[in-house]
């Protein structure tokens, strides 16, 4: 309990009655009980040493909570922003790849669908006959097949293409 010169004698008694009260009790907003008298309990604004030393650690905390929240709002800006540029790029190169240098089908052979499987080459178009359809998706970097081209390629595995012709 601390004493300030300001404290006057009824808070003083107060205060020092709840301290030597061991049945008196009180829930935080947390719903924590507690008894008041292990409380510690000051008047105004002048703290007690334990409860500065409280305050001053909470505020240090605060403080860097606050910095790691900066740090990790500039780290998802900019791996949000690293990540738009670099599907921007790949989406860029899917559309141009197929008139690249080593590119493995000749640019005539290909269709373009770009959504969900970038090209379909029909190897062999241009020379007059095809030997062989490929389904080709373009990936740069680490990119794997979403879902949906998975399910393209385990179709293919699992044989499950036909071509079917509509309108007799």
């Amino acid at each position: 309990m601390h004493h300030d010169k300001m404290m006057p004698k009824e808070v003083a008694e107060l205060i020092n009655s709840i301290k030597s009260d061991r049945r008196l009790w009180a829930v935080a907003p947390c719903s924590h009980q507690y008894r008041l008298a292990d409380s510690e309990l000051f008047y105004g604004e002048e703290l007690t040493p334990r409860a500065k030393e409280f305050v001053d650690m909470m505020t240090r905390g605060l403080a860097d909570l606050r910095q790691r929240e900066k740090e990790l709002k500039f780290a998802l800006t900019e791996g949000r922003t690293k990540k738009s540029a670099e599907v921007k790029l790949g989406k860029t190169v899917e559309k141009i790849c197929s008139v690249l240098p080593g590119f493995p089908y000749e640019p005539s052979d290909c269709r373009a669908l770009f959504d969900p499987i970038d090209y379909v080459a029909f190897k062999g178009l241009s020379r007059g006959t095809i030997s062989r359809v490929d389904f080709v998706d373009i990936k740069t970097g680490a990119s794997r097949l979403n879902q949906r081209q998975r399910e393209i390629r385990d179709a293919i595995s699992d044989g499950a293409v036909r071509i079917r012709r509509l309108g007799d």
